[in-house]
């Protein structure tokens, strides 16, 4: 039985009104201070770390080459500063020396998305290692590391094959290499990748190389294929939380011991396609680990119920957004496990909303996200011409109380244009709709820009208002 919590202790995402989400726990890492290796070992002390945190856990590698290389030269750039320029060349995505190569322009969003994350955590994590403090290492540091095919630019070839250097020092830089690439491709799926918390058994590989098997399966899946929200939430599994129970979805977030893991367009803003994002909050604060999953394992089988009688409304009374028909004022939003009788680590997440009718809503948050991922945006025109055919008007709160089972549709056909000024009832009609040609119109945005949107066949839903245009998905 979970305990009710003080609204006071309840967490808030960024966003949206500030959707109350779980019990806010205090985010901390247990790491203090880098040890200082022993002389033919390095690695990570267990324990949970910031991204910064374990930028800083590398340094030894990098500070014993830069000692052992020696004083540099006059006139010549540092050799800290040269070794830093190579990682920061095998972070980036356009370079000779880059790990994780993109073309320059990509088509598919679900890649582009990626494409944007790399390049926006190589950038931070290469200016956190230079803003780094020099802490203690061990000068006498000699480890094998296996070669992963890091390049070197042409000004550090000769700096570490040259003169200055040891035949060793080269391993300890390539080992600093990997640890840098495998933390870049680690926190690929989460937006707010600088907060995450990241637990590290020191014991169970060097640094952070146990990543490596789920690193090359997402990878794979990235070069090969487009990506997909099960692998985004998979990787993070394994980064996290790899004890969590399996379901045939994999699911679509998770509560680990450090805080929890969602959907990153729940924070609003300009929305991601498969980003998560995560919240220092626990939903259950007795459960260690919790997968979110979703109410329904396959959308296409969910009970399909007839969509609620509307108001037809011919096509030249809909050249504005009807607001008389918009929905209820929000009083309260918020997330919470769905009771459950029995003792599992698997839950379905439900999206909560409270209007000041005294009408009361839930939505299960992994079909709002199932439904996020595949509305389509209208398409942008200048001009707002007369829709083409009529349509039927539908209140979102009608829809979001929908007395059956399942996913709404409308067996008949038409199209249904469901209004809303309210961001947050636009993303849980979403999670209502059966999500197979749903299409999102600004508020000041025209009914003709729809008609090309989406695909080519009745019914057809169109949730005006709530979004603007922005990001990948919408903004809300």
């Amino acid at each position: 039985m979970i305990k009710p919590v003080a609204e006071s202790a309840i967490y808030r995402l960024a966003g949206l009104g500030g959707i109350l989400a779980g019990q806010s726990i205090p985010p901390h890492s247990t790491w203090s201070a880098r040890d200082k290796p022993q002389p033919h070992a390095w690695t990570l002390r267990s324990g949970v770390y910031t991204p910064r945190e374990l930028v800083e856990g590398f340094g030894p590698l990098l500070d014993t080459v830069v000692f052992r290389l020696g004083e540099d030269p006059p006139n010549t750039r540092p050799a800290r500063a040269s070794l830093l320029d190579n990682v920061a060349s095998n972070l980036a995505i356009d370079t000779r020396e880059s790990s994780l190569p993109f073309q320059k322009d990509v088509p598919d969003i679900s890649r582009r998305e990626i494409k944007e994350q790399a390049d926006r955590i190589g950038k931070t994590l290469v200016k956190w290692a230079r803003e780094a403090s020099n802490g203690p290492f061990e000068p006498k540091l000699n480890i094998r590391s296996p070669c992963e095919n890091h390049l070197l630019t042409q000004a550090n070839v000769e700096l570490m094959f040259g003169r200055r250097s040891q035949g060793h020092l080269m391993q300890l830089f390539n080992e600093y290499m990997h640890q840098m690439v495998l933390l870049r491709d680690a926190l690929l799926p989460f937006r707010n990748f600088d907060e995450v918390l990241i637990p590290i058994d020191g014991k169970a590989a060097r640094g952070i190389r146990h990543l490596e098997p789920s690193r090359a399966q997402f990878l794979t899946t990235l070069v090969t294929k487009s990506v997909t929200q099960a692998s985004v939430l998979s990787y993070a599994k394994a980064v996290l939380a790899p004890a969590l129970p399996r379901t045939d979805t994999g699911g679509y977030g998770f509560q680990y011991e450090h805080g929890s893991i969602l959907p990153a367009f729940l924070s609003g803003g300009d929305t991601h396609l498969h980003l998560l994002e995560y919240v220092p909050t626990k939903f259950d604060p007795s459960q260690k680990n919790i997968l979110f999953d979703y109410q329904f394992s396959d959308y296409y089988t969910a009970p399909r119920p007839e969509i609620p009688a509307g108001s037809q409304v011919q096509a030249k009374d809909l050249l504005k957004f009807p607001s008389e028909l918009a929905t209820p004022v929000l009083q309260k939003t918020s997330l919470g496990l769905v009771p459950s009788t029995e003792s599992t680590g698997v839950r379905q997440l439900e999206l909560r909303l409270e209007f000041n009718n005294g009408k009361c809503v839930g939505v299960d948050v992994g079909q709002v996200a199932r439904g996020h991922r595949y509305a389509y945006q209208a398409l942008p025109s200048k001009e707002v011409d007369l829709p083409s055919q009529n349509a039927i008007v539908h209140s979102a709160l009608d829809i979001l109380l929908h007395p059956e089972h399942g996913l709404i549709t409308a067996e008949k056909g038409g199209v249904h244009v469901i209004p809303t000024v309210e961001p947050i009832v636009a993303l849980a009609t979403l999670g209502k709709l059966y999500p197979e040609n749903v299409v999102l119109l600004p508020e000041n945005g025209g009914l003709n820009q729809t008609e090309k949107a989406g695909k080519g066949f009745e019914p057809k839903f169109v949730i005006w208002g709530g979004v603007k245009r922005g990001g990948f998905k919408g903004h809300f």
